[in-house]
């Protein structure tokens, strides 16, 4: 268990941070993560990936339409069509990119970590959210759509 975001140790490993490149960032934070919390990034997104297949449906009624991995020739306009790419592609762990985490300002007792999906659109479009709390337990994760 961790008291603080600080305890990651991170502020001394992350210091040459613009010049590190993004897979290199996101390995230094999952280290931390599997050596302070006994959780790593792939559980988040594994976690993120099973939130979308629930939710699909109801995501895609929040979505004008989606240009797969931003192909505007394969765009998708009807719900189902949508539904079943956010299920069937767009879940995939490999597609959440992880973007940053802070600790949560309405819960202290929690992380809060951000990732962007690069299956929908140009990635900004279908934002990931887990809560973990500081024992390294995830506590909530869903997606949702920032237009």
């Amino acid at each position: 268990m961790i008291n603080s975001i600080d305890d990651l140790g991170l502020d001394e490993a992350l210091k040459d941070f613009d010049k590190l490149e993004a897979h290199e960032i996101e390995k230094i934070i999952d280290l931390a993560l599997q050596e302070k919390l006994n959780i790593g990034l792939d559980n988040l997104r594994s976690s993120l990936s099973e939130s979308v297949k629930n939710r699909a449906e109801e995501l895609a009624l929040d979505l004008p339409n989606i240009a797969p991995y931003n192909d505007y020739g394969k765009l998708l306009e009807d719900n189902d069509s949508m539904a079943t790419f956010l299920r069937e592609e767009a879940s995939k762990p490999e597609n959440w990119f992880f973007d940053t985490f802070q600790e949560d300002q309405t819960n202290k007792n929690l992380i809060k970590f951000l990732f962007a999906n690069k299956a929908v659109d140009d990635g900004r479009v279908l934002e990931g959210i887990v809560f973990v709390n500081k024992s390294g337990i995830i506590r909530h994760s869903f997606a949702q759509v920032d237009l």
